[in-house]
């Protein structure tokens, strides 16, 4: 089981690296925060396909290898504060976002999103170790840098609007949607 967890986070890890050096993408500035998000579908018979094990808030749960959507299919995100206390997390996808959302989710009731969020701060290094990124904790014990959270698909999103309630603190939830909002901003400037 491990292994499968190790081996994914190996990747995010190259991500937040790439991410984090502002380098080979000629639009990010590394005095700015990005945010990498990928959303997932659960895996119906995860462990009997091949899926991958993540954890979301404690919980095991397998997903399909690959996102439905990522950072690119975004087109803005904002933070939602209620009345409450609570806040959620609002991501507005493109049209294709929009399309793939409602496809997924009209033909997978019963099953979760399930989003990640990578969201290291400026000037983040990689911390030491293969599985420093399953502990949600930089080698010297910093902030979390990312998070795993799941919704639950009770009906077809429709209108490319999906909003959750993070696994994060308020502040860092505020780091999510600002470094998001960077990231589209800098994806649709390397594509003029």
């Amino acid at each position: 089981m491990k292994t499968r967890l190790v081996s994914f986070n190996i990747y995010l890890c190259a991500v937040a690296l790439f991410l984090a050096a502002g380098c080979g993408m000629g639009g990010l500035d590394s005095k700015k925060e990005y945010t990498v998000l990928h959303v997932f579908l659960e895996a119906r018979n995860g462990a009997k396909t091949g899926a991958q094990l993540v954890h979301v808030v404690g919980t095991p749960m397998y997903v399909e290898s690959e996102p439905i959507l990522t950072e690119a299919d975004v087109n803005s995100a904002k933070l939602i504060d209620y009345p409450d206390g609570t806040y959620a997390v609002q991501v507005t996808f493109s049209d294709h976002g929009m399309i793939q959302l409602d496809m997924t989710t009209g033909s997978s009731k019963r099953l979760n999103l399930v989003i990640y969020a990578l969201f290291p701060p400026k000037g983040f290094k990689e911390p030491k170790g293969e599985d420093s990124f399953s502990e949600n904790k930089t080698a010297t014990g910093q902030a979390r840098i990312s998070c795993w959270s799941a919704t639950p698909i009770r009906s077809e999103i429709t209108s490319g609007v999906l909003v959750f309630t993070p696994d994060a603190s308020h502040a860092e939830a505020e780091r999510i949607v600002r470094g998001l909002n960077n990231m589209v901003a800098a994806i649709k400037k390397m594509g003029q």
